[in-house]
């Protein structure tokens, strides 16, 4: 690893006392030079890109004054690039790649974790997957040449496979024995049904038999194409630091090949208004339901309508199915998807199984149109909130910027998501509830999915 980035960090931030003390004196006094300093991270701009030889671009989000670095290296295609016969091999490949190599065995790494504080983590979703660190800046040229080895050289011991196995077996039978666990596989099932999104991230009941070692190798050798990787990187980082990470990681991952990858193509996602019933022993005497209905893709003009739409339905639903009716635990909505959405209206311990359809039919044909008026800037509030509340964190302002990327084809499209909020109007909300909202109670147009003990099924009236 290179000695002058950890130099450069060093100086930096082990001796950060003394840089503070160094702007201080220029900021008070206006004398003195920078010119034999490290240079301002300010001096940097918000976003800076780079890229490898092989054409891997790296983008740099400038995050002032953090010691925390995050990295992410960002696979595309995700869980829709592969059959569902094969669901969770992607997700078990990215964990085993964290496993260790020869040079960092898994116990090696586990010890480095807890002396330098870092930490690795890797997810499988329907569009991209991901895998990377959290570390303190001053460690970063250790944790990345540990980090490397392990994404260039992973072992896939035997071992380590068959362990993962048995954790996968056991998971799928506490998720078919847990209610929840069970409304959640019987909706990918049904509504992702011949959808590339029908392939869960975690391997279930129908992929346990098929995944074997050596289809983790291969699926391994076809994540590591230059064609399909993206590295995100958020830190405080001045111009130096910058090109001197970027040699690191060329050193690194440089040699990652070109080889041939096709994104999936997405459709569009329907529902039938078909009902299922499913019987499930610890559910017990009460009941989850899920209804799924059509709703705007993420960036149909009328997306964040309808999402201001539904805080408004959830508010109905809670006074009158909830506190009023006293026919539910919990309830309300959201969305299922990636670049595709459907949406879900979720009831979470339902016990007025014979009324629950009638209460939230009502609750959705009495909204009100000046209410709606009225709570306009309540609502948008609420959404920009929780925008900025996932920014709060390094990891946060990462995971945003790949969602922007891979969503909206620009890495700083989230910071521009308020403007976006704030131009919605009453009209448009209320549109967007008559357009995707009414239909579910004027037309019976969802697809309920029930999950409730044997006997009970047959009093919903859906």
């Amino acid at each position: 690893m290179n000695s002058k980035l950890k130099l450069l960090l060093k100086n930096l931030y082990g001796g950060l006392s003394l840089v503070f003390f160094a702007f201080a004196t220029i900021f008070l006094y206006s004398c003195g030079s920078t010119k034999n300093t490290v240079a301002a991270p300010s001096e940097v701009s918000e976003f800076s890109k780079k890229q490898l030889s092989n054409g891997i671009p790296v983008i740099f989000k400038q995050n002032r004054g953090s010691k925390i670095v995050v990295l992410k290296m960002v696979f595309e295609g995700g869980t829709s690039a592969i059959d569902r016969t094969m669901s969770g091999i992607e997700n078990l490949t990215l964990d085993l790649m964290l496993r260790g190599s020869e040079k960092y065995p898994y116990a090696k790494i586990q010890q480095l974790e807890y002396e330098k504080s870092f930490s690795f983590s890797s997810s499988s979703g329907k569009d991209y997957s991901t895998i990377g660190f959290v570390c303190i800046q001053r460690d970063l040229a250790e944790v990345l040449d540990i980090f490397s080895e392990c994404l260039m050289h992973p072992q896939f011991l035997e071992s380590d496979f068959n362990q993962k196995m048995v954790e996968a077996a056991s998971a799928i039978s506490a998720r078919k024995a847990d209610p929840s666990g069970a409304l959640g596989t019987a909706i990918t099932k049904s509504v992702f049904k011949n959808h590339p999104y029908e392939t869960s991230s975690l391997i279930t009941e129908d992929s346990l038999p098929n995944i074997k070692l050596n289809l983790v190798l291969g699926t391994y050798q076809e994540l590591l194409s230059a064609l399909r990787i993206k590295i995100i990187v958020v830190g405080n980082f001045n111009s130096e630091l910058i090109n001197d990470f970027t040699g690191e990681l060329e050193a690194s991952f440089g040699s990652i090949q070109r080889k041939a990858f096709s994104l999936p193509k997405i459709p569009k996602v329907f529902v039938n208004a078909e009902t299922l019933r499913i019987a499930n022993e610890q559910a017990g005497d009460t009941g989850y339901v899920a209804g799924l209905f059509s709703c705007p893709s993420r960036n149909d003009a009328d997306y964040i309508p309808f999402a201001i739409a539904t805080m408004y339905l959830d508010d109905l639903l809670f006074s009158q199915v909830r506190e009023k009716a006293g026919a539910v635990y919990s309830i309300n909505t959201g969305v299922l998807g990636g670049k595709e959405f459907v949406a879900v209206l979720s009831g979470y311990k339902v016990t007025d199984k014979e009324n629950f359809k009638k209460a939230v039919f009502d609750t959705i044909l009495s909204y009100d149109e000046k209410a709606i008026e009225q709570k306009l800037s309540q609502y948008k509030n609420k959404y920009i909130s929780s925008l900025f509340s996932s920014s709060q964190s390094a990891s946060g302002v990462a995971s945003n910027i790949i969602s922007s990327i891979e969503y909206y084809g620009a890495e700083d499209a989230y910071m521009h998501r308020v403007d976006s909020v704030q131009s919605v109007n009453a009209r448009q909300v209320i549109d967007a509830y008559k357009k995707y909202v009414l239909p579910v109670a004027q037309r019976n147009n969802a697809q309920w999915v029930i999950v409730d003990g044997k006997d009970n099924l047959q009093k919903y009236d859906f």
